[in-house]
């Protein structure tokens, strides 16, 4: 006979809650400690389910900020640029340069229309989408389709591991199947209503920077610091209040006679309101005084506050202080190179995983495939591999000091330590069509 299974009663748990929380108090790590100091923290539990939970009124929060907030464009627009730049350049590897060279410019004209709305997309709402639509000649179509597309409120189990996960199904190895997609964006009056389309994932290239294993959707790159831009925003906006305030009054004219100590002006109500003129003189009567307002106190010290959230706000979403605000009346050479070099270092990891890994690369295979399939290029294995295989050059660097860093890169190049190639691709150029321009030129020069 089985023994009955017991649980753990209201009482012991209390025991033991309390032994672990006398433990953790003396391991010395404060960061799982109690107190006072902690009063009032906030803990994230299961972190994939509450970045859905919060998804999308981060997404309508920092929509808004981004078309009526200056540093939450800013922020945007700065990421924007540094992900795409003027443009990615695709490097086909098939052993034909001619079919190399039109498979580059096929591709590149297809996808330069989309790029700067993912980017867009990626960053102020956290997420990018692209259906890819197979046309009736066989070619190959990208529709963005908007994060709201996608039926967030669709979330249900479908049975041997396989669910729904706001809008995004999935297996029960939690590789995704298809995504459920309204016609139109909701609340657009001229779209059509129903219900929501399943795509194949397939046809979909989802874009998001993953935050913690198992999530399905992104989340705003402005999330850490929405709050403090709305704080900032009106700081400075009751700040400005405050000036204009100042400025409406000149001065006070104290007159215990009541007689307005000889100034003419209009009365209004028990108050005389008088003009100033320039060069003006007055003798007052005995007892009189006038009292000039001065300009409101304390600004400096609000400026300076201002520009430590400003610090803050860049160090939220990435970026530094200069790219945030456009000020550069505390930089120094030494410390914007160093703080550029650390936000490339980011920057070149996003667009590697994020603009490649996640839209070029699978965008290539499938657009390949799609031309196979329509026999415009050699289905056979062999032929096919050459036409899968390519390589994406990011878009390179504005230099901060050409000179140095050119004598550098010769100097590495000449060192063997650098290829010609790898520094061509670091400032976003092919070294084909380099030495193809450079040929030209000797050939004019001759």
């Amino acid at each position: 006979m089985t023994p009955p299974v017991r649980t753990m009663s209201r009482q012991v748990r209390r025991v033991t809650q309390r032994a672990l929380r006398k433990l953790l108090g003396r391991s010395g790590i404060e960061a799982a400690g109690g107190g006072r100091r902690w009063d009032g923290a906030q803990t994230l539990t299961q972190p994939a389910n509450a970045t859905i939970a919060a998804r999308q009124t981060v997404e309508k929060r920092a929509g808004a900020l981004y078309l009526n907030n200056a540093q939450a464009a800013r922020a945007v627009e700065a990421w924007v640029a540094a992900l795409i730049g003027p443009g990615w350049n695709a490097r086909s590897q098939h052993p034909d340069p001619e079919t190399a060279r039109a498979l580059n410019d096929a591709f590149e004209s297809m996808i330069r229309p989309h790029m700067l709305l993912l980017a867009r997309c990626l960053v102020r709402d956290g997420e990018a989408f692209v259906q890819m639509i197979v046309t009736e000649d066989g070619g190959l179509d990208l529709k963005p389709i908007t994060a709201e597309q996608i039926d967030a409120s669709l979330t249900r189990d479908l049975g041997d591991g396989r669910r729904i996960v706001s809008g995004i199904e999935l297996d029960a190895q939690d590789r995704v199947l298809a995504y459920h997609i309204y016609r139109d964006p909701p609340g657009n009056l001229a779209g059509s209503w129903g219900a929501p389309v399943r795509v194949p994932a397939s046809d979909i290239l989802h874009v998001f920077d993953r935050l913690f294993p198992g999530q399905v959707r992104g989340l705003s790159w402005l999330a850490p610091v929405l709050l403090k831009l709305r704080d900032r925003d009106e700081t400075a906006d009751a700040l400005l209040m405050r000036e204009k305030v100042a400025a409406l009054m000149t001065g006070f004219i104290r007159d215990p006679e009541g007689t307005g100590a000889g100034f003419d002006g209009e009365a209004s109500g028990s108050a005389l309101n008088v003009a100033l003129e320039p060069g003006a003189m007055r003798v007052l009567p005995p007892g009189a005084d006038v009292t000039f307002s001065g300009a409101s106190s304390g600004l400096s010290q609000s400026v300076g506050f201002l520009r430590a959230q400003d610090r803050e706000i860049a160090a939220g979403v990435g970026l530094t202080y200069e790219q945030l605000t456009g000020d550069l009346s505390e930089a120094t050479y030494s410390s914007a190179r160093v703080g550029l070099l650390e936000f490339r270092r980011r920057a070149e990891m996003l667009q590697r995983v994020l603009i490649e890994g996640q839209f070029l690369r699978p965008l290539w295979h499938r657009w390949i495939e799609v031309q196979a399939l329509a026999g415009t290029i050699p289905a056979d294995p062999a032929a096919l591999a050459d036409y899968r295989a390519v390589r994406f050059v990011a878009p390179g660097w504005q230099w901060v000091d050409p000179a140095k860093e050119v004598a550098a890169d010769v100097a590495a190049i000449e060192a063997g330590l650098k290829s010609r190639e790898e520094v061509v691709a670091a400032r976003g150029r092919d070294i084909d069509e380099l030495d193809a321009e450079r040929a030209r030129d000797n050939e004019r020069a001759q």
